[in-house]
């Protein structure tokens, strides 16, 4: 954390030009790493003062109204016996100090200042909380309390995103059962000398990720100090991307990743990435985004056409020629999966109840999910598949599905995904079923991780690459984000 710890000591010295010699000494001190380094973690006693201070703010609505997860830092300081942990003494100060820093640069993490107690929580507020015994306590507890929701803060930030569609702040700050807990992290690493690394290491661990923040941190952070005019309408579509991804936050060196904007879909190994060209969802039938496991795979699988397909497309084609159905080898089934026989009177019934009715398609070289699938959990009834309209993989734009993705060369990616699971010996089975549309399954025994992302900015090699808004999300998460949009067309995108 060098360079955030540089950045910061510039910022200090703008912001103190004007205090005593001393002062700035002083701060320079509590910065500098080898001098860190000399101090060690002690026990110390919380003054009585302090701690009824605690107990008493802690209780004071007006004081509360500014925390961002109010009951995680009550729970925070109930975990803790009420004890101080930023007001600490001289020889124990770098925790405290790695804090400060951490607020100094969170920029560099697509995170916004505003969130976390910047009007209030400066270098002279900490040196007088510190250092200062005149200082009332009211004053030293404010710093204090507010320092810590600005970490907790930053811890769920970081972890879950500040935006996250599927898991909203009132649930975080309820306490998450059994799930990652900022209040649980901070009290673990409170006195250690790593806090900083500590924190950080909540971030998403993908490799997708880790490139984005790496670029961040080089355009927010080093072009910032060296002069350079920030490009800030490429730092939000940055921060926004890394916000989209800590919604679907995951470890680990093995998933699937499609990514819709791309028209990708990578498979990450410990040593390899293997990348396929997909077929996404059409903007009026998006692609959803999710995180789930992939948990088998199915050769010659039959397709339960969605209600609105059948409804909107199929069943209009089948009024017009009755035989459609049966040329496109599906049979059609009431709810009670009783089959039902397609001739012009059956078809005026469908039509006067279509939502009593469902089709199948069964397996064959013109089957809409190829000649292989693979199956994960999800709330939306998507999934991967073989198609047998290979042509679409020759298009730069293949945003054609209805929700489902399309993968070029399925049959590749299903042997190496029973590879990599250690059933090599079922490849050879499953390409004979699949040749022959036979309908065998075949279970994923260590299920692979798969993230469906949304992701419009990434970094390729060691380049920053914006790509086609296809789903027009951007604006909405840049407003969310920052209030107001920035002329995002001016941005280069790749076709």
């Amino acid at each position: 954390m060098k360079t955030c710890q540089t950045i910061s000591i510039i910022r200090i010295g703008h912001k103190l030009m004007t205090l005593a010699m001393g002062l700035f000494f002083i701060l320079s001190f509590f910065a500098n790493d080898d001098l860190f380094a000399q101090s060690t973690s002690i026990s110390f006693a919380t003054p009585d003062s302090i701690k009824i201070e605690i107990e008493k703010q802690l209780d004071n609505p007006d004081l509360l109204k500014q925390f961002n997860f109010p009951k995680t830092v009550k729970r925070f300081y109930s975990l803790n016996s009420n004890q101080a942990n930023w007001l600490r003494p001289e020889q124990d100060i770098k925790p405290t100090v790695s804090a400060m820093l951490l607020l100094d640069c969170v920029r560099q993490f697509g995170l916004q200042p505003a969130d976390y107690h910047n009007k209030v929580l400066n270098y002279v507020l900490m040196y007088d909380a510190l250092n200062n015994n005149k200082l009332k306590a009211t004053v030293k507890v404010e710093f204090e309390l507010l320092l810590t929701d600005a970490m907790i803060s930053m811890i769920n930030h970081l972890h879950n995103g500040k935006y996250n569609p599927f898991l909203d702040k009132d649930s975080i700050d309820n306490g998450l059962k059994n799930e990652f807990n900022a209040e649980e992290l901070l009290l673990k690493f409170k006195n250690s000398s790593s806090l900083m690394e500590n924190i950080l290491a909540v971030q998403p661990q993908i490799d997708e990720y880790s490139k984005l923040q790496g670029y961040m941190k080089l355009i927010a952070g080093q072009y910032t100090c060296d002069a350079y005019e920030t490009p800030e309408k490429e730092i939000r579509l940055i921060s926004m991307n890394m916000e989209r991804l800590r919604w679907i936050n995951t470890a680990g060196s093995t998933y699937l990743h499609v990514n819709i904007p791309t028209y990708k879909l990578y498979y990450h190994t410990a040593d390899s990435i293997y990348e396929f060209k997909v077929v996404v969802g059409k903007p009026s039938t998006p692609t959803p985004t999710l995180k789930s496991f992939i948990s088998h795979l199915e050769s010659a699988p039959d397709w339960k056409v969605p209600h609105k397909i059948f409804i909107n497309e199929l069943l209009p084609k089948a009024i017009k020629d009755n035989s459609y159905f049966d040329n496109n080898h599906m049979a059609v089934y009431d709810q009670k999966e009783n089959f039902i026989s397609i001739n012009s009177k059956t078809i005026a019934q469908i039509k006067q109840n279509p939502k009593l009715y469902h089709a199948r398609q069964t397996a064959g070289c013109d089957n809409a999910l190829g000649k292989v699938v693979f199956r994960f959990n999800n709330a939306y009834d998507v999934y991967l598949h073989d198609t047998p309209e290979q042509q679409y993989f020759s298009r730069s734009k293949r945003a054609l599905s209805h929700g489902c993705v399309r993968v070029q060369k399925a049959e590749n990616l299903a042997a190496l995904l029973l590879k990599n699971d250690q059933k090599a010996n079922q490849i050879a089975t499953l390409r004979t079923a699949m040749v022959n549309y036979s309908k065998q399954r075949f279970a994923i025994r260590n299920q692979i991780p798969i993230i469906i992302t949304y992701l419009t900015t990434i970094v390729e090699n060691g380049l920053v690459v914006h790509y086609e808004d296809i789903y027009k999300l951007d604006g909405a998460l840049e407003k969310q984000m920052y209030g107001e949009l920035s002329q995002l067309n001016k941005i280069s995108i790749k076709k």
